[in-house]
């Protein structure tokens, strides 16, 4: 069965691309052909080479998108090697589909996709054989493999294709989804805050601290945690002793001279006067008391904002520097030639002189260059000292023998303190297992480390003497919580009752309306709206949490005009997105047909054998 499309094309030459850039026989040079699959589906195998391709995509795909080069291991964190797999065993449920139904692509179809690569055409832009045979050798591809591939490709291409294409929702989809996105609500609500209670919240007594402390353990238990011992080395530890010249220090003040000193700036104004007659005019009847600077402006139909120049130096105003620094503060000076006239100006006021002298700069100077110097100290010896670990030395005598300093740290998800406030320890932590060998990692700082997890820690409920004050406090804010909901309860009838601004107590009823989904209110629980939509019209509800306490009234309840421009525009909108993710979902419900009546089996020594290329 033959069949091709535009579609199917435009898949083909995406992965035909990726080929030709060097991504092909990635397990034919790796492994020696002792490992060829990971896997298979059916009867279809899943080629290591393709999972090998998926994985570094992934891997290239996040470096783009955080910006830098990140280690395999990073990428694994971002859940890079678990996208990779899923992408190959959708492609080869596929490929396994379309050989259970025979389909086929004929040979024209294979040349005519071939010929429309762009890496395969010449200067003249047209199909030449050698670029294509000089393409594939470089992918380490032969012509068959190749075109054993766009026949696979446009294979799975037609099964996606009768599968998803052309699939919508059902015409009441859409009017369901909007109007569930734009319905509004008019309501009316009070927040009650702590000093709205009519008593003192009492303290606790060592009874009501321990039920409470029992009754939320897990609150108080340390979670499971890696007990990791590690050295570390950074450029701070090192500072104090690596020694800086001072030429160098003052030959670093001298180029950033002006960094330390700042000249003589100066407050001023500038009115600009179409001639001199016109500037010497006006500064006569300035000095003669006739006018106003102000008035003076206020003539040229100016503002002040106008003639504001700011802080200045005496550079900064060229040949007018001269006049306008010999002036007094405050005074008005000219007529001075200026670039767009004469103009007279006005000083307000100055910013004398700031120097900071070499010696003053010294320790902020000393401690930089430090630094600088200690991490190239720290590179220099990082790969002594991982030869170091390589040839069995311990971390112990790590720290005897070299500048390392050798911690200890209870390590889990959410600490961030000591060694842990490093990004780069906490993602080499979390996946740390006793199988691990220390090896050498930097960070960001220019430091270096290495570790050993020691034991796995289970959870364990912290003493209640040691986590008192932590208890005292979590109790105090529910009871707070608890007697502020027992107001609100209290009110309900006052305010289903009465169309009020004012409740007992001064307590002020706010109002709302056309409230959506989306919209957020002040001082309210973070489940605010939806708790607000999941109410019926007239019903009264106490809408309580951690951090506030609420009584809501919901007046009215409308539905949006889908008739109306506004949600015809919307629905234009909604629809393709609504149609891809239709389609996508009927595809993947497709595929996971696909791939439970065929069967699944994974390799994961094959797997494990690929990621380790990235180590």
């Amino acid at each position: 069965m033959a069949g091709s499309g535009k579609g199917a094309k435009i898949m083909v030459w995406g992965l035909m691309g990726a080929l030709v850039v060097g991504l092909g026989g990635f397990g034919v040079t790796n492994f020696g052909g002792q490992i060829d699959k990971v896997g298979r589906v059916g009867e279809t195998p899943i080629p290591v080479d393709a999972y090998a391709r998926a994985l570094r995509g992934e891997v290239d795909a996040l470096s783009a998108q955080l910006g830098q080069t990140i280690t395999f291991q990073q990428a694994k964190d971002f859940g890079a090697d678990s996208r990779a797999l899923s992408q190959v065993i959708i492609q080869t449920t596929l490929d396994n589909e379309a050989a259970q139904m025979g389909l086929s692509v004929g040979d024209q179809n294979v040349v005519d996709q071939i010929v429309e690569i762009q890496a395969f055409k010449g200067s003249n832009g047209q199909f030449d054989r050698e670029a294509y045979r000089f393409a594939l050798d470089r992918a380490g591809l032969s012509e068959a493999e190749f075109e054993t591939s766009i026949r696979v490709e446009t294979a799975r291409a037609m099964v996606q294709r009768a599968a998803a294409d052309g699939l919508r929702p059902a015409d009441g989809f859409l009017d369901t989804l909007l109007t569930y996105i734009a319905q509004k609500r008019d309501i009316a609500y009070v927040i009650l805050h702590p000093e709205d209670l009519q008593i003192e919240v009492p303290e606790a007594t060592d009874a009501q601290l321990q039920e409470f402390y029992e009754a939320n353990i897990g609150d108080f238990t340390l979670p499971e945690r890696k007990k990791i011992t590690y050295v570390l080395l950074t450029p701070n530890m090192l500072s104090d002793t690596v020694e800086v010249d001072e030429a160098t220090l003052r030959a670093a003040y001298d180029e950033r001279s002006e960094q330390y000193i700042s000249p003589e700036r100066r407050l001023v104004e500038r009115l600009v006067f179409p001639s001199d007659e016109a500037a010497n005019e006006a500064k006569d009847r300035l000095d003669a008391g006739e006018v106003t600077f102000e008035e003076l402006v206020e003539a040229r139909s100016l503002e002040l904002m106008d003639l504001d120049l700011g802080d200045v130096s005496a550079s900064d105003l060229g040949d007018a520097g001269d006049a306008v620094f010999a002036a007094e503060v405050p005074s008005v000076t000219g007529p001075v030639p200026t670039n767009l006239g004469p103009a007279l100006f006005r000083v307000n006021g100055a910013l004398p002189e700031q120097i900071t002298t070499f010696e003053e700069a010294l320790p902020d100077l000393r401690s930089e260059f430090a630094i600088d110097r200690a991490r190239r100290v720290i590179e220099q010896q990082s790969e002594d000292i991982n030869d170091l670990l390589a040839s069995g030395a311990t971390l112990e005598e790590l720290d005897a023998e070299t500048d390392m300093t050798l911690g200890q740290i209870e390590y889990f998800d959410g600490v961030s303190t000591d060694i842990a406030a490093y990004p780069e320890f906490r993602s080499a932590a979390a996946p740390l297992s006793e199988d691990d060998f220390p090896d050498i990692a930097t960070l960001s700082d220019g430091g270096i480390f290495a570790m050993r997890l020691d034991e796995i820690l289970a959870p364990r409920p912290q003493p209640l003497d040691d986590v008192r004050d932590e208890v005292a406090a979590a109790w105090h804010a529910a009871e707070t919580n608890r007697l502020l909901t027992e107001r609100a309860e209290a009110l309900k009838e006052a305010l289903a009752a009465a169309d009020t601004t004012v409740l007992e107590g001064d307590l002020q009823v706010a109002t709302m309306t056309d409230m959506s989904r989306s919209d957020f209110v002040p001082e309210t629980p973070d489940n605010f709206a939806e708790a607000v939509f999941n109410m019926e019209a007239g019903q009264t509800q106490v809408i309580s949490d951690d951090t506030a306490t609420v009584l809501v009234r919901l007046d009215d309840v409308r539905a949006p005009d889908l008739g109306s421009d506004e949600m015809k525009q919307m629905r234009e909108l909604m629809q393709p997105q609504a149609d891809a993710q239709f389609a996508q979902d009927v595809f993947s419900a497709y595929v996971n047909a696909l791939r439970k009546d065929a069967g699944l089996e994974l390799d994961q020594a094959a797997i494990n054998a690929v990621n380790a290329q990235y180590q």
